[in-house]
């Protein structure tokens, strides 16, 4: 006898009111039916939600587009600080993209929040809330569509207006694994914002967790001593550098010991240097290999810190500080410090 398909109409709903839910979700396979994000609810039918933080993910994508085309329009030569952050700014986009296909986002949903931030030019058109930081920018760094005039101090400020306490709180509800790359994405811009002349609003660290203020302050001892060395064997400008330097680790010791308390390592007298340093070509090398370290341990912090927003915060900022160090001493900017 040959098979009988059932058609999807009334004839055969009423089959399935009699063989129940289990048979209705055949159904709704059968008939071609699947569910999309944006599809209204209907009773008994599973809707998606959002991944953690999703929404904050989908901003800072947003945002290193934007971020992107800002710096891009301010012109100048191709070794320029604002052409190099856009290099930056773009290759941040595709890290992140990939990020929230690894994290489960479809691209339906990433799709349309594309469209919406461009196509709503009056409202702040990125996934997250709270208001914005500054003019024309989100608190993860995507434009509002606010027209300004393209300049270093509007680059600057957007680049800082991801600084926020909500990108923070939005940050550590992310899962573990998946924070790394987001915090050193925040850490790359504050650095940018500090290169381009504005200070990030840093919270003050009295709440640092401890472990981690302790973790960091053993980075920063052994820092401070790799830079006496540097400035022992290196002589005019190169002495003058690492002096300075010097002078900012041992600041950052000062406001770690606090926070750290009882969990702070005892100072140690010394530490082994990588490679005999008598020249100041050497003390040049050591210096890079110290930053470079430095720069490591504090993306590295970023993932302990996670679900805590304050950690988080603390984290980033060290990575921040650390990155404007690197590119005092030469080294090339990051988009993702300290993760390359």
């Amino acid at each position: 006898m040959p098979e009988t398909r059932m058609p999807c109409g009334p004839s055969r709903r009423s089959v399935l009111a009699v063989l129940g839910l289990g048979a209705a979700g055949m159904a709704l396979s059968g008939c071609g039916i699947r569910l999309e994000d944006d599809a209204p609810r209907v009773p008994l039918v599973p809707t998606r939600e959002p991944v953690p933080g999703e929404a904050f993910l989908i901003g800072l994508w947003l945002g290193s587009q934007d971020l992107a085309a800002q710096a891009s329009a301010l012109g100048g030569p191709g070794t320029g600080l604002p052409a190099r952050l856009a290099l930056l700014h773009r290759a941040q986009a595709g890290v992140l993209r990939t990020l929230l296909r690894s994290e489960g986002v479809p691209d339906s949903v990433v799709d349309d929040a594309r469209k919406r931030h461009t196509s709503t030019p009056s409202t702040t058109s990125s996934p997250t809330t709270g208001a914005s930081a500054t003019p024309g920018t989100a608190p993860n760094g995507s434009t509002t569509g606010a027209s300004t005039s393209p300049s270093r101090s509007t680059l600057a400020a957007a680049e800082a207006a991801a600084l926020s306490p909500e990108s923070f709180a939005a940050l550590g509800a992310l899962d573990a694994k998946a924070v790394v790359t987001p915090a050193a994405a925040l850490a790359q811009r504050a650095a940018a914002a500090t290169l381009l002349g504005k200070l990030p609003a840093w919270s003050t660290q009295e709440d640092v967790p401890a472990d981690l203020a302790a973790a960091a302050l053993e980075a920063t001892r052994a820092a401070v001593y790799g830079f006496e060395v540097v400035a022992a064997q290196s002589a005019g400008a190169q002495r003058a550098q690492a002096t300075a330097t010097l002078a900012t680790l041992r600041a950052r010791v000062a406001r770690l010991e606090q926070p750290a308390g009882d969990k702070a390592p005892p100072a140690s007298l010394g530490y082994p240097l990588p490679f005999p340093v008598t020249t100041p070509g050497a003390a040049k090398r050591l210096a890079l290999h110290v930053l470079e370290g430095l720069r490591a341990s504090h993306a590295a912090a970023t993932g302990r810190a996670a679900r805590d927003a304050t950690g988080l915060a603390a984290t980033v900022q060290w990575l921040a500080e650390a990155e404007g160090l690197c590119h005092r001493w030469g080294m090339a900017l990051q988009p993702f410090p300290g993760l390359e």
